[in-house]
């Protein structure tokens, strides 16, 4: 599983830039836009959360991802995704066997001279404990645009890395 946190907060900008300039270049579709699917193993991923339940691992399932771009007509670099699991199973490290449900969608626009104009990434994963019952949540908004940006985090567990 991607964390689209890190993606859109510390990468994110600066791809989308590169992206941007290369006016489709880093892509093999139309510089006008496209939109490209792909999946992965979720197996490994780790959520990790603060105690009592500590951090809870993916032994199987998918991970979906959805990303789309386009170039409007001004040139500026229009990019949105969205993540979502499949099958996905988990285990925590106190042996507890989890399930997840939830999605992360991200947003942004670079213009047509590459700056960065505007970068939005959501995060919300409930984790439900299948063993002893209960729940342990990600719950993070990321927004940047210039001169401005916050990070809202409510949740007791942050998305994998990767």
């Amino acid at each position: 599983m991607r964390s689209l946190r890190s993606r859109a907060v510390l990468a994110g900008i600066t791809a989308l830039g590169t992206i941007g300039l290369a006016s489709g270049a880093a892509f093999a579709a139309p510089a006008s836009g496209g939109t490209e699917h792909s999946s992965f193993p979720a197996m490994g991923a780790v959520f990790e959360c603060s105690a009592p339940t500590g951090d809870i691992t993916a032994t199987s399932g998918t991970v979906d991802m959805v990303d789309h771009w386009n170039v409007d007509a001004r040139g500026v670099f229009h990019e949105t995704g969205t993540v979502h699991t499949s099958g996905v199973t988990l285990l925590g490290s106190n042996g507890d066997r989890y399930t997840v449900s939830g999605a992360s969608w991200f947003g942004g626009k670079v213009s047509a001279a590459g700056a960065p104009l505007v970068f939005t990434d959501t995060e919300h994963w409930v984790l439900h404990d299948v063993t002893s019952g209960g729940n342990v949540k990600v719950q993070i908004v990321s927004h940047w645009s210039p001169g401005s940006s916050f990070t809202w985090d409510k949740g007791t567990c942050s998305a994998p890395e990767g």
